[in-house]
């Protein structure tokens, strides 16, 4: 999430201005023009392999020279007509054609750069060898690609064994399996373009990055709150082991067995197992803490908090909320896993939140 200094959160939550500008890049993401757009729609799915996608409307006319293979669109929230806030950066998909307002305009689905990855596969058995650093391996793939926005930090984790992947298996797939050997987050594109990924850090160990409250200062609208709880099948007993034949086996468990929790061992009397099975980790601590990691991911289920509010452009992936709704009786810290926006001044803005259960 983007940090932003206390003027700019006040003017959010009070009487402003908004605007949007697209701006059209070329391959190598520098500013070539602009488009008009009548609006869209945009978002991230934290859950999802493409993280960030759109639907943008642009007038045909402007349209004539865009290299629609290799041209890229920015859309910018304006604040104030002095605060500007990037939304990504977008690959633009052959559009459709519909009359507006007596103008013709190209109805664009848009998704951001890690399609790349996701597009590009190996067309031969590609090898890790035993002792690459994890990172260095992870940015080579990424670069083969043909990108060279990186901002993974380094870890002091080397593979254990050569690693191979397969004909045809994207180089998406291979990154992400990589990261989570080092329990990274998965891939994804920030609001500049980005490839970004980094230490997985635990929900009740995250700092809270914004808050909402249905206050005085609330820009929650009235009637859109959801609060969702599912308990029945969440496990309270988690085993992961290793089975790469060529190294020791290594296993790891987990047990709720926190008589606080409702879905703990104690409280529900049996166990519920999620049981899994990884090709290889770095180490039995990343391993350990990768357990600790699906464990608390398996129980977020628990508790979602669905609500919309007016556009809050600096929210990025797996923000860390603290949310407080009186009616609901909710005061909760969260993880913001989707949001999307309706790119029109006095558009919406839809969040999906996970609470974060302590275990």
């Amino acid at each position: 999430m983007i940090k932003l200094e206390k003027n700019i959160i006040d003017m959010l939550h009070s009487s402003r201005e908004v605007s949007f500008r697209y701006d059209l890049l070329n391959y190598n993401e520098t500013k070539i023009g602009e488009l008009t757009s009548l609006g869209g729609r945009l978002g991230l799915n934290s859950l999802a392999q493409i993280k960030r996608k759109g639907s943008f409307q642009f007038k045909e006319n402007e349209l004539q020279d865009v290299d629609w293979l290799n041209d890229k669109v920015q859309p910018v929230f304006i604040l104030n007509k002095q605060y500007e806030f990037p939304l990504g950066v977008f690959m633009i998909s052959s559009p459709t054609r519909s009359l507006r307002k007596k103008s013709i305009y190209r109805e664009v689905e848009c998704f951001d750069t890690s399609l790349v990855l996701l597009e590009d596969k190996f067309d031969t058995r590609y090898r890790v060898l035993k002792g690459t650093n994890y990172v260095t391996a992870i940015t080579q793939i990424i670069s083969s690609a043909g990108i060279w926005k990186i901002n993974i930090p380094h870890i002091n984790a080397t593979l254990r064994t050569d690693r191979e992947f397969e004909i045809g298996t994207s180089k998406l797939e291979a990154v992400n399996y990589l990261l989570q050997e080092i329990n990274y987050t998965s891939i994804w594109v920030d609001e500049l373009g980005n490839f970004t990924a980094n230490p997985y850090i635990l929900p009740n160990d995250r700092i809270v990055e914004y808050t909402y409250k249905n206050d005085d200062m609330s820009i929650i609208i009235p009637d859109t709150s959801v609060e969702e709880i599912d308990l029945f099948s969440v496990p309270n007993k988690w085993v992961v082991v290793t089975t790469n034949p060529e190294v020791e086996p290594m296993v790891s468990r987990f047990i709720n067995d926190n008589p606080a929790s409702p879905t703990s061992t104690v409280s529900r009397r049996r166990n519920i197992v999620d049981f899994r099975e990884v090709d290889d980790i770095a180490s039995q601590s990343i391993l350990d803490e990768y357990v600790r990691r699906i464990a608390y991911e398996a129980s977020n289920v628990y508790g979602k908090f669905i609500f919309d509010t007016a556009i809050m452009p600096h929210h990025s992936y797996m923000d860390c909320l603290y949310c407080e709704h009186s009616d609901l009786g909710i005061k909760n810290k969260y993880i913001e896993t989707s949001w999307e926006i309706d790119l029109k001044a006095n558009g919406r803005m839809k969040h999906n939140a996970r609470r974060v259960i302590q275990l």
